[in-house]
């Protein structure tokens, strides 16, 4: 018996052994061989880069690496190098050592300000390396600027040679300087503004929110420069013109929250301001109040909600056919809503803001359903571009959460699996709801 698993551990670790990893520290490069193509990173001399050669074509090309450090691999798990399955154990000793050796050679505190980052590993990693002491100093004091430089090409498309030559340029330029070449104010507010974003809230689109944000009201910039830290959720506040109205000291109380409790609040914020530019539309208007505290902060967005739902009848907007049927069996009962009366209706008794997604509903972005059976339930989910359907969030009534089982029947309704359940029976019959 010992000898069969044996040779099975010996058979599985040839198939690991397909997609070996190698270091060579001379030249700085690490190379991946899988059944299908061979990947190589080059970390040093003369400088970064990433290539990759398919059997198929049998052709060199470069590349983009989308994973963090180690770029080519992700880090073996703890628990696999111990694992008493002989394949396992030796695939994460060889990942660990591969790993540790690349850190070595890129340096210790380059990978660990990497780390920080949520996305553009690569172009960060390349700056790092390219630029030197400029570049490390730099995002040792302004990370936030660091991270705009390595996203040079998507406010100046260049090509790859003039890109880096550009970014050199800019390295020894004036923080401010900097800043102006992208687009935002070139003054010490500004690179000021700037290092109080933590690398881990760097992001493209925030960014040229915060820009857009500044361009078209100056004056803004003075009111961020007072928060000890700038959060995308202070950046989107102003950003939908939402810092006349909110207190600063509670948008400085929202951006310090824990995480799930600040999503919570940003979906809120997100409704208030989808309500505003539907009031705007149709030339409602809203006064202005400001909000000191988070129950200010429900209450304007109720009040909201009420104007709002005045207007349904003005027009009544027929949605998109959805890419799914309707399911009406006895275990699962989900209708599709149609048209914007039945969303003001859905929003009406489950007591939350479904009806402030008319246009997005209106333009295909995602589509609206409603679960009668096993519990009652808004659901909203959308196309990928794979052409599969994702679920983007459900609620319950006044937005509560639905239990895990009911998101897994969802999610196999999305997947088309409850095509050969039985014909429907009537769904259980709900007393009305009443209204706050």
């Amino acid at each position: 018996m010992d000898r069969q698993n044996k040779e099975s551990d010996l058979k599985s670790y040839q198939e690991i052994k397909k997609s070996a990893l190698i270091f060579q520290e001379e030249q700085g490069k690490v190379y991946r061989f899988t059944k299908r193509s061979i990947e190589v990173i080059r970390l040093g001399n003369p400088y970064p880069a990433a290539y990759r050669k398919s059997f198929k074509t049998n052709n060199w090309q470069c590349y983009i690496p989308s994973k963090p450090f180690p770029f080519l691999f992700n880090k073996p798990y703890i628990n696999n190098l111990s694992s008493a399955n002989y394949p396992i154990r030796k695939n994460a000793q060889n990942k660990e050592s591969v790993y540790k050796k690349m850190v070595a050679y890129a340096g210790e505190d380059k990978i660990a300000m990497l780390n920080l980052f949520s996305d553009r590993y690569w172009f960060l990693y390349c700056l790092l390396m390219r630029e030197g002491n400029y570049a490390l100093e730099l995002m040792n004091t302004n990370p936030a600027l660091v991270y705009l430089l390595s996203a040079h090409a998507v406010y100046h498309p260049l090509k790859s040679k003039i890109y880096w030559q550009s970014v050199n340029k800019l390295m020894k330029m004036k923080r401010k300087n900097i800043l102006g070449y992208f687009g935002f104010p070139a003054c010490e507010t500004m690179v000021k503004i700037f290092a109080k974003i933590k690398p881990e809230h760097c992001s493209v689109d925030l960014f040229f929110l915060l820009r857009t944000t500044l361009q078209n009201s100056p004056s803004i910039l003075r009111q961020l420069s007072f928060y000890p830290v700038l959060t995308p959720t202070c950046i989107y506040i102003y950003g939908n013109g939402l810092g006349e109205i909110l207190n600063p000291k509670l948008i400085t109380d929202i951006s310090t929250r824990e995480y799930e409790e600040r999503k919570n609040i940003n979906q809120l914020i997100e409704d208030i301001c989808r309500i505003l530019n539907i009031l705007k539309t149709y030339n409602i208007n809203v006064p202005k109040h400001e909000l000191i505290t988070m129950n200010d902060l429900n209450a304007v967005h109720d009040k909201l909600l009420e104007k709002m739902l005045q207007i349904r009848d003005v027009i009544k907007q027929h949605f998109p056919e959805p890419p799914l049927p309707d399911i009406k069996c006895n275990t699962l009962w989900i209708e599709h809503i149609r048209n914007s009366v039945e969303l003001y209706i859905e929003g009406s008794e489950m007591h939350h803001c479904i009806y402030s997604y008319t246009s997005n509903i209106q333009k295909g972005n995602c589509y609206v359903a409603k679960m009668l059976y096993p519990e009652r339930l808004t659901i909203m989910y959308k196309k990928t571009p794979t052409d599969g359907l994702q679920l983007i969030e459900t609620h319950g009534k006044c937005n509560s959460k639905p239990a895990p089982e009911l998101l897994n029947l969802i999610d196999l309704w999305l997947k088309s699996n409850f095509r050969d359940l039985q014909e429907p029976e009537q769904p259980v019959a709900y007393p009305p709801i009443e209204k706050f």
